[in-house]
């Protein structure tokens, strides 16, 4: 029997309310995140943040409850500022990517 992950690319373009475009591509296995990218026209402060919060949404379940406290607890931990863009931007965003086949 083979062990190869499965893991599934996904991605997701999403727009903000107020017209910040926020750009997810992961990798997702067995209903994780195994890695993910964040991209996009928005400006999260300090910048160095942004690779620290994709770090913290390895391994995370892809549900909308341990999305929102983990981005939740992220944007509290470190004093990060979106400028555009809210916690629950990234999380609807995260999820949307998990939509896409």
């Amino acid at each position: 029997m083979s062990t190869a992950k499965l893991e599934k690319l996904k991605s997701a373009d999403y727009k903000a309310p107020g017209g910040k475009l926020v750009r997810i591509r992961l990798k997702e296995d067995q209903g994780q995140i195994r890695s993910v990218k964040i991209t996009g026209d928005f400006f999260l402060i300090p910048e160095e943040s942004l690779g620290k919060l994709e770090k913290m949404l390895e391994d995370v379940p892809l549900r909308e409850p341990e999305l929102r406290l983990l981005v939740d607890r992220f944007f509290r931990g470190t004093g990060a500022q979106g400028l555009g863009v809210s916690s629950d931007d990234f999380v609807k965003a995260i999820l949307s990517a998990k939509e896409t086949v």
